[in-house]
C-alpha cells in the first residue's frame, strides 16, 4: 500500500464520517460554516508577517507596548507633555503599522485556534513553504519612528531554527504560483515602505489567483503537477462584449463551474491521509499509488463503503488500476452535492461563501455579457511591477507571458488596451510600432 494513503481508510459504511477539510490545511481556508465577511485582513497580514519574518512578539499586548515605550520616551525627552502628542499620533490610529510590517504582528496576537484569519494565513504558510526573509533590508525611519522600532524589536522573539517548517506541514498545491508568490514577496519586502503600501492588495490579489488556479486544476490532478491554466481578465474601464470568445469561455462562466470542486475535491484528499505525515497535493498522492494494486483494493472497499453511506446512485466498478479507484472516489464525492441530494445546498453555499470572500474584488456584472472577470488600475499597477520585478522594463510581449505564468490571461483587445494604459501614465517606451518594441517598466 502507498506511504501517502491513511491506514484504517473506511471500509464500510458506518465508517465513513461527514468530509470536512482539515482545521489545519492550508489548501483551502474556507469551511463549509463560513458565510460572509469572515476575513479581518489586517488580521491575515499579521499572520503573513509572522510567517515570513519568522518573528513572534514575547509582549502581552499593544496596551503593553505603549506602557514600554512610554517609559522609554520619558527617559529621553526633556518635556514630558510631549508623550501625550506622541500617544496620539501613533496609538490612536493607523500610524503605528505605516512605520515596518513587524508591527503588523499586533492585529493577530489577541486570536487563537482555526479562526478564519488563520485559516487564510495558513494558506499564505502553505504557498511560502520554507520561504523566509533572511536579510531584511533597513528601512529608512525618522528619529520617532526608529524608537517606537527599537523598542519593537526589544520585544520580539525570533525562530531559533531559520530552517523549521511554517505552522502547515504540506506540500504546496500548485507550485508555480508558490514560486511566484515567494519571488514576488521577496521583491516587496526589499521595498518595505511600498510593501506596506500595497500589503493588503497584495494578499488579495494572490487569494484570488491562487483560488482561481486550484479550481481550474483541481479536476486534472492525473496530468501531474499543475500549470497555469488560461482564465481571462479585462479592465475595468474596459465594455465587455459577449462576442469575445476566449472571455467567455475562459472567463468567469468556467471558473465559477470549477469552483463547485474544491471542496469535494480537498476534503476527500484530507480524508485519504494521515494528519501526522506531510500532506501531498491530490496530484502528488495519485502518482504515489500509480500501480499499486494494494491501495487500489482499499480505495475500492472504501468508495463502496462511501456509496452505501451517503445512498448515492453512481455506479461503480471493481478497479485494478489505483488511479481509477481514485476516480470513483471522487465522483462520489462531488455526486453527493448533485442537485436532487440532501447535500447540494452545503456545496453550493460553500462555493458563494468562495465568491464573496475571495473573488468579489475580480468581477463585475456586465450587462448582456454577464458576470466577467476584472481588474482595476491599482491591482494593475501592482501586478505589472511585480511581473517586471527586479528589472527595469519588459517587453510587453514578456510582461504578458509574465501575467499568464501567474494565472492572468488578456486577449487582443485587452492587451491593446494596457499598451494605451501605460501609455498614459508614462511607464511605456516604443521603440517602433510593432509590439515586440514596446517596454513597460516599473512605476516604483
Amino acid at each position: 500500500m502507498s506511504d501517502l494513503l491513511k491506514s484504517g481508510l473506511p471500509q464500510e459504511a458506518s465508517e465513513v464520517k461527514v468530509n470536512t477539510i482539515s482545521s489545519n490545511s492550508g489548501y483551502f481556508p474556507i469551511r463549509t460554516k463560513d458565510r460572509t465577511d469572515i476575513f479581518d485582513w489586517d488580521s491575515v497580514l499579521g499572520h503573513v508577517v509572522k510567517t515570513s519574518y519568522r518573528k513572534s512578539l514575547s509582549i502581552d499586548g499593544l496596551e503593553d507596548f505603549k506602557i514600554k515605550c512610554e517609559k522609554s520616551f520619558l527617559e529621553k525627552l526633556d518635556e514630558h507633555e510631549l508623550w501625550p502628542v506622541l500617544e496620539q499620533m501613533y496609538f490612536e490610529g493607523d500610524e503605528l503599522y505605516k512605520i515596518a510590517p513587524e508591527f503588523l504582528l499586533f492585529k493577530t496576537q489577541q486570536q487563537s485556534g482555526s479562526t478564519p484569519n488563520a485559516r487564510l494565513g495558513n494558506m499564505f504558510a502553505s504557498l511560502l513553504d520554507t520561504f523566509f526573509f533572511e536579510d531584511k533590508p533597513a528601512t529608512k525611519l525618522n528619529f520617532l519612528e526608529q524608537q517606537l522600532f527599537d523598542e519593537l524589536n526589544n520585544n520580539l522573539s525570533s525562530k531559533a531554527d531559520k530552517k523549521a517548517k511554517k505552522g502547515v506541514n504540506e506540500a504546496p498545491y500548485l507550485p508555480f504560483m508558490a514560486t511566484h508568490f515567494q519571488e514576488d514577496l521577496r521583491f516587496l519586502g526589499r521595498r518595505p515602505k511600498y510593501l506596506l503600501s500595497v500589503f493588503k492588495e497584495f494578499l488579495k490579489l494572490y487569494s484570488h489567483l491562487y483560488t482561481a488556479q486550484l479550481a481550474l486544476n483541481i479536476r486534472d490532478w492525473r496530468s501531474g503537477e499543475p500549470q497555469p491554466k488560461p482564465n481571462y481578465f479585462i479592465l475595468d474601464s474596459e465594455k465587455a462584449s459577449d462576442e469575445r470568445s476566449l472571455i467567455k469561455a475562459h472567463g468567469h462562466s468556467q471558473l465559477f463551474k470549477a469552483l463547485g470542486n474544491v471542496f469535494p475535491y480537498i476534503a476527500m484528499n484530507d480524508s485519504l491521509q494521515s494528519s501526522d505525515k506531510k500532506t501531498q497535493p491530490l496530484w502528488a498522492l495519485a502518482q504515489d499509488i500509480a500501480g499499486n494494486v494494494g491501495s487500489a483494493e482499499i480505495l475500492n472497499r472504501y468508495a463502496a463503503a462511501f456509496k452505501e453511506n451517503r445512498k448515492l446512485d453512481i455506479t461503480l466498478t471493481q478497479n485494478s488500476d489505483p488511479l481509477d479507484a481514485l476516480s470513483d472516489l471522487l465522483k462520489l464525492a462531488t455526486g453527493q452535492f448533485a442537485r436532487g441530494e440532501s447535500r447540494h445546498e452545503i456545496n453550493t453555499q460553500y462555493v458563494r461563501s468562495i465568491e464573496s470572500e475571495l473573488c468579489s474584488h475580480f468581477v463585475q456584472r456586465r450587462g448582456r455579457a454577464g458576470q466577467v472577470l476584472v481588474f482595476n488600475q491599482d491591482y494593475l499597477i501592482l501586478l505589472t511591477n511585480l511581473a517586471i520585478g527586479e528589472k527595469e522594463k519588459l517587453r510587453f510581449h514578456e510582461l504578458i507571458k509574465a501575467f499568464e505564468s501567474r494565472g492572468v490571461f488578456f486577449d487582443k483587445q485587452t492587451q491593446q488596451v494596457l499598451i494605451e494604459f501605460y501609455e498614459r501614465i508614462g511607464n511605456v517606451e516604443r521603440m517602433s510600432d510593432s509590439g515586440d518594441a514596446v517596454y513597460v517598466s516599473k512605476t516604483i
